[in-house]
């Protein structure tokens, strides 16, 4: 942090808070702390209103360049459904200011109910979405064009994705599935009783699942419909594509135990297709596409081991025992992981599940694949996570003496053994370009008020450097530059929005009573983009007034 911060106390709500800022003001009392605060005073920015309406749901697309937010959205009266659905007017506002666009009515928030096309550039929709049926009238919009009316693709969806190249899109219409390019078609219906489907990499070939009472089967087509669809197998679980798009894998219900799954693998585009493992609860191909990594010999009850082979099905090796699947996995992800660059596979071994907030646990390993041996780096370990260039592993630990404590560790791949970062960790990340691990400790009033520290990756061994106090949750800029924080207040259910300049150590509060989540509207974070709720300034807001 810079020398001469300033330290301030304000009164807030009858709670006497101090605040570190990093301009000085009047009343004012020179200190050089190590660290600033995530303040609760007077904000230090100046915010654009983007819409003054009450919203909610806001998401930002993809390329930072336009907002989408529910206004006048409502629960639905209807016994079931999820606490957080909503259904509300669909708005878009282009962060860089314009009056906003009303895209349609009756959209929800759940998932499915609208997404964005991967370049940023189309927003697809359900509009007048049924509760009770999960379905609406689907339309896109191009969001590029201000003059643009939506246009209305389907009468009764209730599944869409786009392909990864924003060329087509593919949707379930009264159960058809129908396929075609993006905006405007033509589409094409491909099959009925359709359930979910997938695009592969590079949006060329389409593979499908039915419903249940179609015989669960999934099939593969080309998505310009050069070809009729070509059925690979029935009674499928999970299915997954391989990101070079030469494979799909695939669960198919065991004939002779109907709670066992067998793995599949069928060659694209010649459709051919073989058993590679049984009783297999989870499994994923390597980034770069050459393995596939997936459990084998699981029963009801008694976890399967985790076995590493080519994407092809050719011979395969165990790499360890008793791995857990996915859906147990905690927040962190998957209870396996390969690293990015597809050099070696991290995963939990013998998993313990366990019921509540702490979840289960197991032995962290990292095995390589081209050769070397596998490392055991620490037993009670609930979640992991990569760095971007495969050369960190970071793991939280439970350590049961001589108190219990749950203890961020980091390991450098080669190293014999992983060290200890800190103490009484609450969530963690690396920080683009792979330069620093971030994590939140200390924390009180139940984990919404943490101190952030910062780890310099270069020097893992000197002390981590105390960047913030009182923070709930936090983001990076994509250049690694600036740090979004948000931070709990003591008033009411929301939060105060904040920004610290990693370079140069300054912080700034940008505002007050924001509800979650808060983006970074800009690749170096000097636009962040946040949601207001309360009489005076309620509405979607954007600050540029960052440090």
């Amino acid at each position: 942090m810079n020398d001469g911060m300033v330290v301030c106390t304000r009164r807030l709500a009858g709670v006497t808070l101090a605040t570190l800022l990093l301009a000085s003001g009047p009343g004012c009392k020179q200190e050089r702390p190590g660290a600033g605060s995530a303040p609760s005073g007077e904000a230090g920015g100046t915010a654009r209103t983007l819409d003054r309406e009450g919203a909610a749901d806001l998401r930002l697309t993809p390329d930072g360049k336009h907002v989408t937010y529910l206004v006048d959205a409502q629960k639905p009266r209807l016994p079931g459904v999820p606490p957080q659905m909503l259904v509300g007017t669909l708005y878009a506002a282009e962060v860089e200011g314009g009056a906003p666009r009303k895209l349609g009515t009756g959209v929800t928030n759940v998932p499915g109910g609208s997404l964005f096309s991967p370049d940023g550039k189309q927003v697809l929709l359900l509009e007048g979405y049924n509760p009770a049926a999960q379905a609406g009238q689907l339309k896109v919009v191009d969001l590029a064009s201000a003059d643009a009316e939506p246009r209305t693709l389907g009468a009764h969806v209730t599944y869409m994705l786009v392909s990864p190249d924003s060329r087509s899109v593919a949707f379930v219409d009264g159960g058809v599935l129908k396929v075609g390019a993006l905006p405007s078609g033509p589409f094409r219906e491909v099959a009925g009783e359709v359930a979910t489907a997938a695009f592969s990499a590079d949006g060329t070939r389409l593979v499908f699942k039915r419903r249940l009472n179609a015989a669960a089967s999934l099939a593969v087509v080309p998505a310009d419909g050069s070809r009729p669809p070509q059925k690979l197998a029935d009674q499928v679980g999970d299915y997954k594509l391989s990101p070079d798009g030469r494979h799909v894998a695939f669960t198919v219900r065991n004939p002779s135990t109907p709670d066992v799954y067998d793995l599949f693998l069928a060659s694209i585009p010649t459709g051919k297709t073989a058993r590679v493992a049984e009783g297999t609860t989870d499994f994923a191909f390597s980034p770069d596409g050459k393995h596939l990594a997936r459990t084998e010999g699981a029963r009801r009850g008694e976890l399967g081991d985790l076995v590493v082979g080519p994407s092809d099905g050719g011979p395969a090796h165990k790499v360890g025992e008793k791995v857990a699947d996915a859906p147990n996995a905690s927040d962190m992800g998957a209870l396996f992981a390969f690293a990015p660059d597809s050099s070696a596979v991290a995963f939990l071994e013998k998993y313990v599940a366990a019921a509540g907030a702490a979840g289960g646990a197991g032995t962290l390993v990292v095995a390589p694949l081209t050769g070397g041996e596998a490392r055991r780096l620490g037993a009670r370990v609930p979640n992991f996570q990569w760095s971007q260039d495969a050369r960190h592993v970071a793991f939280v630990q439970r350590f049961l003496q001589p108190l219990y404590s749950v203890d961020l560790m980091l390991y450098r791949v080669g190293e014999e053994q992983a060290r200890k970062l800190g103490q009484g960790v609450f969530g963690y990340t690396f920080a683009p370009g792979n330069t620093a691990l971030l994590y939140r400790t200390t924390c009180v009033r139940e984990g919404r008020a943490c101190d952030l520290m910062k780890v310099d990756l270069a020097k893992p061994d000197a002390p981590a450097r105390k960047l913030l106090t009182g923070v709930y949750s936090f983001k990076v800029s994509e250049d690694g530059q600036r740090l979004l924080t948000t931070s709990a207040r003591l008033d009411a259910p929301t939060y105060d929005v904040g920004v610290q300049n990693l370079t140069t150590g300054e912080y700034r509060t940008l505002d007050h009573s924001a509800v979650l989540p808060a983006f970074f509207a800009a690749r170096d974070g000097s636009r962040v983009v946040y949601l207001l709720h309360g009489r005076n300034r309620k509405g979607v807001h954007v600050a540029t007034d960052v440090p």
